[in-house]
Order: structure tokens, then sequence, then C-alpha cells
């Protein structure tokens, strides 16, 4: 072999040349490619299940307590789009089954299993080869009502991965193709393009970085491929972003959801045993806002809760944190104040710009604002107690005429 080498012709020692440094190049990065994709698409799937299951779980806790299989039916109904949800199981925390869905694909069914579940207090995750398994437990309000269970297959992620694996192969094989018939100029126009996807795919690998710019002037075939894979990596890095959209923002009103609130008081109530300073919370619920779901419909209680969130946004400073923490329940997290006078001062604002009238959809709507108040550490001492506090003041004031603000320290006295 090495004498016929040498009586080959340099233009065929270059084409095999390029085609040998072509291969070598290719395949450490398809691997990595591959093997990436893979785990990036099991990761994608996995967080696609979290989320379904935490809004499974938030939007059945009622359900849950009050043992209403009809609303459990309609939350479960929720799960007809995901085309690889398996199954579904509302659990009480005594273990009788609220109710079970089952789909295939192609529809759902409705019907009771036929082994036995627990409702547990932990959550957990179980990953097989063809399917992944978590279970949510459920509280409304600090206290264990009970379990969802979902099972869904690895279905579209093995679809996906069969057609990068063919796309990658496919262009790998074209270019193998395509390096035989070049000469040592366009071997190297080959080389330095491919190198800047090695080098992008060792930073994506190593780093996690989708950011790496893919500038590869030339129109042909590697180019193309550099160019479909620079927009992999975008694509990626925008389904990352999309993914945390929706696990920590309302998709309603589009400002931080309960997720984020709870990370969010967490660090608030660091910062000020750090820095030595207060931290206030306080607790919104509208008041009859079921009368205007119940009496002009669900559409315009949407547009309502959008409309109460621009308006919280537009009343409270730059640096306070607004959330949507449940139906008609808003938070709201303010740090750096010094005294109550100012918090109760923003407290009437808010009262004022809720329950201005707004025309929505040719209905002029109307609802009030009851706000709880609570100071860490004045009135607590950690997370839970300064929720419970602002709770129990925003329930008084709730119960003293609606539209108006309580703080715990009225309820002391």
């Amino acid at each position: 072999f090495k004498k016929s080498l040498s009586d080959w012709s340099i233009q065929k020692k270059l084409i095999y040349s390029n085609v040998f440094g072509i291969a070598f190049a290719f395949v450490p990065v398809v691997v990595i490619m591959v093997t990436y994709e893979y785990f990036a698409l099991r990761e994608s799937v996995l967080e696609e299940i979290r989320v379904q299951a935490e809004i499974t779980g938030e939007s059945s806790a009622a359900a849950m307590a009050f043992r209403d299989t009809e609303a459990a039916h309609d939350t479960l109904s929720a799960l007809r789009g995901a085309h690889d949800m398996r199954e579904a199981h509302l659990i009480l925390s005594d273990g009788t089954i609220l109710e079970s869905y089952y789909g295939d694909g192609k529809g759902m069914k409705f019907r009771k299993p036929t082994k036995k579940f627990q409702a547990s207090k932990e959550r957990k995750e179980r990953l097989g080869l063809s399917s992944v398994t978590i279970e949510k437990p459920i509280f409304l309000r600090s206290e264990h009502v009970g379990s969802l269970i979902l099972v869904s297959s690895l279905n579209s992620l093995y679809t996906r991965l069969e057609w990068f694996a063919l796309i990658i192969m496919s262009a790998t094989l074209f270019g193998f193709m395509l390096a035989r018939m070049v000469a040592k100029r366009i071997s190297k126009m080959i080389t330095e393009p491919l190198m800047e996807l090695i080098e992008a795919t060792q930073k994506v690998t190593e780093e996690n970085d989708y950011s790496t710019p893919i500038s590869v002037e030339s129109k042909d075939e590697v180019g193309n491929l550099s160019r479909a894979f620079g927009e992999m990596m975008t694509q990626i890095h925008n389904r990352d972003l999309t993914m945390q959209q929706l696990a920590y923002y309302d998709r309603v009103s589009g400002i931080p959801n309960r997720h984020f609130f709870e990370e969010r008081i967490v660090q608030a109530i660091s910062n000020a045993q750090r820095y030595g300073t207060s931290c206030y919370l306080l607790m919104i619920d509208l008041d009859d806002f079921k009368i205007v779901n119940d009496t002009i419909g669900h559409h315009v209680g949407d547009l309502l809760l959008r409309h109460v969130s621009e308006s919280l946004t537009n009343t409270m400073r730059q640096n306070d944190s607004i959330f949507r923490i449940g139906g008609d329940e808003f938070a709201i997290i303010i740090e750096s104040i010094s005294d109550h006078e100012s918090v109760a001062h923003i407290a009437q604002k808010i009262i004022k710009a809720v329950s201005t009238p707004v025309v929505l959809e040719g209905h002029e709507v109307k609802v009030g604002a009851s706000i709880g108040i609570s100071c860490f550490p004045k009135y607590s001492s950690d997370v839970q107690t300064l929720m419970s506090t602002a709770d129990s003041a925003m329930y008084a004031a709730k119960g003293k005429g609606k539209n108006n603000y309580q703080t715990y320290n009225m309820l002391m006295q």
C-alpha cells in the first residue's frame, strides 16, 4: 500500500488526503453532535413534562381538595394536546384515585386503572428507555391533598433524534463525495469551516454556550452545513428561553408566576438579612372577579387579569417585584423602603388603580382589591411566616368590606 501510494499522482493524493482529513474531522463532530442532541432533546422533553406536571398540579389542587371529579376530569382533559402522554392520575392523599387519563397519541380515555397508587409527599422522577414517570405532590395552602402521576413516552425524542442523525449522516456522506472531487484549494475551504464547527461544538458541550457565531462566507454545501448548525444552535437557545418563559411566567398576564415568586421571596429575605433591611410582602386578592368570569365570560376575565397586571406594573416602582400567584391572586415584594406609611400609600395607590372601571370587549368592568401586608423581620422570621401573615391580613381586609388593606400588626391589636 505504501508503494502504491507513492505512485499516485499529486492530485489523487490531495483528493484522498482531503477525504481522510475530513473523515477524521467529521467523525468526532457527528458523535459529539448526536450525543449532545440526545441529551439536549431528552432534557427538553423532560422539561416539557415537568412544566405540564406543574401546570396540571396547580390546576388540580382545588379539585383534589374538594374531591371534585368533574373539575379533575376537565383538568386532565387539557393534556389532550400532549401526544406522548400515556397516563395521568390524580391520587388523593388517602390513596383514592380521583381521576385517571389514558392516551395513545390519537385520543384519550378516562377509566379507572387496574393498579394501585400511593400519594407521596415527595417529588419523584423515573426515566426509562421508552418512558418517563413523574410523581408530583400537590399542596393547597401547605396541606398535602394528593399527588399527580404523569407517564409519558419518549417516542418524539427518538423520532427527532433519528431525523437529526439521518441529516447529519447524509451531510457527512455528501461531504465525503464532494471531497473526492476537489483539489487542494477546495480542500482548505472545506477544512476551515469544519474546524469552526468543531470549535463551536466543543464550546457548546463544555460551556453550554449557544451564542458562538458561525460566519462562513462560502455558499457551497459545507457553508450550508455550517449555517444550518448555527441555526440549530439558535433554535436550541430559543427553545431553552421558551421553556424558561413557560416555567417562570404566567401565560395570561405575562408577569412572573408563583414559581418565580417562591424563588424571589427567598432571595428578598436573604437580602434583608444580609443588609439589615426590611422586606414587605403584599398579598392581593381581586374582589368580585368571579362575578366577571361568570357573567361576562372567561375571555373578558383574562383581559381583566392582563389589565390589572399592567396597572400594577405602572403603579409600582421599577425595582418592586409583581407576581400572579393564583387565579385572581397577586403578590408584590417591596424592598429598600423605610417605613410603613410608604407601604400604606402604595397599597392605597394599588386599590385606586385596580378599582378604576375599565371597558373590555364593550363591557364596563369593575373589581376591587383586598390587600394584606406583612413585613420581614418585624412580623415574621422566615418565608413561610411572612406569607402566612400577609395572607391572614389579606383575608382580614376582605372580611372588613373588601377593597381595602390591612397590615398584620392591625390583627395583633
